[in-house]
């Protein structure tokens, strides 16, 4: 196979500004209204998808990606795909972490080693990582037990989040207390479940990047007191901005909103080996009990699509347009009847923020129609997440998957069996050969079809709950400019200035 290189130069007006720009922020800090604290400020031990918004600014990744979600250089100005199962990547000279160490090749193999092992919640991602090879200061070349299309945009997540190793080292291998990156800013100071404060790093690779001097994230969880923040001056963005509220915000000279796609979707995560749950029948009665498009209209104010997979139907690895769950009431009491479990009671974990509390009201109504009694279960944003997925308290969590950047990483991070999200710890039937396909090539056509039979198969498996792909919503400040949003939902900053 002839090599494909890649060598991409970013432009200064692709990151929003230059120097002049970031002098003219002076030393203003940007407040950001983020509805949940991080979970961890170590990016391989986090476990919650709202995390990014918090890790991109201190950690910079290796791949880096534009608005429509196609990879773009970061510490990785060019990469070689020799082969199927060899990718060479090359480092930008001269990168340093925020601590004034190296980051270099070993300092790459060190992190890729390090998301691999035993504790790592990102482990899934470099599974096809064979042996990491450091061909000299600036080159590390991976090499795979087999093809993986997703290798690459995975480096432009958490796996190719690079931590300096004296940090790791000093911290007894969790820097959550010590985060040190290389991204556009370093860290200051964490009030958990309050807020995180880092600083402009000075010697950050793209000295073009517009960037204000602070940016504090402020943990909101109430969607109302986000919106309100936002008004009063208090805050300059606010994530996760209400749809309740969005309709208004034209009224307001101040404000602004963006409105964009994203590859997000709420949904109901699904333990499949809790015995309340581990039959698909009962758990195709409890997606055909639900209204999604009722769901849309009241609960998300129609800024929204309902949901029946993984991911929205206008996005390239969508599935088929028959997989689809109907709201067939009927058919859920006689799948219930069938599997001996009519009356079938369970407890559902959730945020205790209004609105997730609302949502899981709405569901418990609809289950409740067709005989199903669900105990919901609300607690603290990041609590709530952390009792499901590392103790197992419930055999279902109301919540939501935040997307990755590749298809491939979406269906292996929520149901391989060796993810972390993966809580059954079972597989979903033909979705293993389903996604072997979509490593065939790197090209998006030839792809298509293996995502498509991903889809199917998840959905024949009932391996999940999805309710809607809701729109973002990010409310900004007048004084705001330079911002850009991506497919994620999950933006960088970057670029970013305060009038």
């Amino acid at each position: 196979m002839a090599a494909v290189v890649v060598a991409i130069t970013l432009a200064v007006s692709a990151c929003g500004g230059t120097d002049s720009d970031t002098t003219k922020s002076g030393d203003k800090r940007l407040e950001v209204a983020v509805p949940a604290d991080a979970s961890s400020l170590d990016p391989i031990l986090g476990s919650a998808g709202g995390d990014h918004v918090m890790l991109y600014p201190i950690y910079e990744t290796l791949i880096s990606f534009d608005a429509d979600m196609t990879p773009q250089p970061g510490l990785v100005e060019e990469w070689q795909q020799a082969s199927p199962t060899e990718l060479t990547l090359t480092l930008r000279e001269g990168l340093t972490f925020h601590d004034g160490t190296a980051l270099d090749a070993e300092a790459v193999k060190f992190n890729l080693e390090r998301a691999r092992d035993e504790g790592s919640n990102v482990a899934v991602d470099l599974a096809a990582v064979k042996t990491i090879r450091v061909e000299d200061p600036r080159t590390v070349t991976l090499l795979l037990s087999e093809p993986d299309a997703s290798l690459l945009m995975a480096l432009s997540d958490r796996a190719g989040m690079m931590v300096s190793p004296a940090a790791v080292e000093a911290s007894d291998g969790d820097v959550s207390n010590n985060p040190v990156g290389s991204g556009g800013w370093s860290y200051v100071e964490w009030n958990r479940g309050q807020s995180l404060r880092v600083e402009r790093f000075e010697d950050y690779w793209n000295a073009d990047a517009a960037r204000v001097q602070e940016i504090q994230f402020n943990v909101v969880a109430d969607p109302t007191t986000r919106a309100t923040s936002l008004r009063s001056g208090q805050q300059h963005i606010a994530l996760s901005y209400p749809a309740a509220a969005a309709s208004t915000v034209g009224d307001d000279s101040d404000l602004q909103l963006e409105r964009t796609p994203r590859l997000w979707v709420d949904q109901v995560y699904f333990n499949t080996a809790a015995p309340e749950l581990n039959d698909p029948r009962v758990r195709r009665a409890l997606n055909l009990a639900i209204d999604r498009e009722a769901i849309v209209k009241s609960a998300y104010f129609e800024l929204g699509s309902p949901a029946s997979s993984l991911f929205p139907s206008d996005y390239w690895a969508a599935a088929p347009e028959d997989v689809v769950y109907d709201f067939d009431q009927d058919e859920a009491r006689s799948l219930l009847a069938e599997a001996g479990a009519s009356d079938l009671t369970f407890d559902m974990l959730l945020s205790a923020d209004a609105g997730s509390v609302r949502m899981a009201e709405i569901i418990q109504q609809q289950w409740a129609d067709i005989g199903v009694t669900v105990e919901l279960q609300p607690r603290e944003g990041v609590q709530a997440v952390n009792a499901y997925f590392t103790d197992h308290a419930a055999p279902a969590l109301l919540s939501a998957f935040t997307g990755r950047p590749d298809p491939k990483m979406a269906y292996d991070v929520v149901f391989s069996e060796e993810s972390f999200y993966n809580t059954s710890g079972e597989p979903t039937p033909g979705l293993e050969a389903a996604l072997e396909q979509t490593d065939e090539s790197v090209e998006i056509p030839d792809r298509v079809e293996g995502f498509q039979a991903a889809a199917r198969a998840v959905y024949d498996h009932s391996a999940f709950l999805p309710l809607c792909f809701p729109d973002n919503l990010i409310g900004l400040s007048s004084e705001v400019s330079g911002f850009q949003d991506n497919l994620l939902g999950k933006p960088k900053f970057l670029g970013v200035t305060l009038s």
